[in-house]
């Protein structure tokens, strides 16, 4: 049986050492709860990582008095982009079939006698039919039913959908602050410092170093070629780039790691930048900063302004479904 509103407490209930920051936003929705203001859809933006999940969980597991795991409660659900049963990678596409299950399920009364709640994880992948078909169930909600949707930009869902949707942004959290969470959590306090910095606002990126050594040796690995590149000729710019997008990879998964590529070189760029003007402070990889404030020098701060933009716009060819291995060859030419 869901629990009554005034039990409810979205900031204290369950495990809130699983959320980094987003009090304000918390704070809002435990107040929407307790005077039975609570949207039927919100749509939750921001960045992969920055605890949209996170929130969206514990929201869900507000509602449902979740006594049962939430994975096991049986009015609790999370839609996603299912996987090829043969490769195991991730479809392009949340399609029509989902949905319409997701209508059924939504259709049926609550196996608890409560609220039914649901999380769609990563809306933008919503295809117009899917898109469609929840429409209907977004402009004649069921009672006691709450649809979360996620998504990093409002822009990226179809507007049928967000003109729905209670909109709410989630912000990048600040380095001291999830450094703070980390050492509370038993991490030592020079790394949790690193972790922090590494995450660029992102919590969930620091929760995955403190908790899976492989998350940082990964991201170290990538890294480490992009910090060859500027002293690298043209050929060998494009195969340090190539690394990370291998030929054989499924499209989706291509656009993800090219993605992910570029997020990087980025963050690169930008603390070169800052490290030339002596701003230590707001580095995020000040594990190498001392190798980052020579680029400057060997590219010149006009440029690595020109490479920035030159990311900015790959990124969006990779969202218009641009080739990913021929918007990073592209990106090879701009240094």
């Amino acid at each position: 049986m869901a629990s009554s509103k005034s039990e409810i407490n979205l900031i204290t209930s369950l495990d809130s050492a699983a959320i980094i920051g987003h009090g304000r936003i918390l704070s809002f929705l435990e107040k929407a709860v307790r005077g039975d203001r609570l949207a039927h859809a919100y749509l939750f933006v921001g960045p992969e990582h920055v605890g949209k999940m996170a929130v969206a969980r514990q929201l869900a597991a507000a509602v449902l008095g979740a006594e049962t795991p939430l994975d096991r409660h049986p009015d609790f659900l999370v839609v996603g982009r299912g996987c090829d049963a043969k490769t195991g990678k991730l479809h392009a596409d949340i399609v029509l079939d989902q949905v319409h299950v997701l209508r059924g399920w939504l259709a049926r009364g609550s196996m608890m006698g409560g609220w039914k709640a649901v999380v769609i994880d990563g809306a933008q992948f919503l295809n117009k039919e899917a898109a469609n078909a929840l429409l209907k169930n977004l402009e004649e909600p069921r009672e006691r039913t709450l649809i979360i949707l996620l998504s990093e930009a409002a822009d990226d869902t179809f507007p049928t959908i967000r003109s729905r949707c209670q909109i709410m942004t989630f912000g990048r959290v600040a380095t001291a602050e999830i450094s703070r969470a980390l050492v509370a959590q038993g991490l030592q306090a020079e790394k949790a410092e690193l972790w922090a910095r590494l995450a660029a606002g992102c919590p969930g990126k620091a929760l995955a170093f403190a908790r899976d050594p492989e998350a940082f040796r990964s991201m170290a690995a990538r890294r480490e070629l992009l910090l060859n590149l500027p002293e690298a000729e043209i050929t060998d710019r494009w195969a340090i780039l190539e690394r990370s997008v291998p030929a054989k990879l499924p499209f989706n998964e291509a656009v993800l790691r090219a993605s992910e590529t570029l997020d990087l070189l980025a963050e690169l760029l930008r603390d070169a930048l800052l490290a030339a003007h002596g701003r230590q402070d707001r580095l995020t990889h000040i594990d190498v900063q001392e190798r980052l404030a020579a680029w400057p020098a060997k590219l010149g701060a006009k440029k690595i302004g020109a490479v920035l933009q030159e990311i900015s716009d790959a990124k969006r060819l990779l969202a218009e479904n641009v080739n990913p291995r021929a918007v990073l060859e592209s990106l090879a030419l701009s240094f």
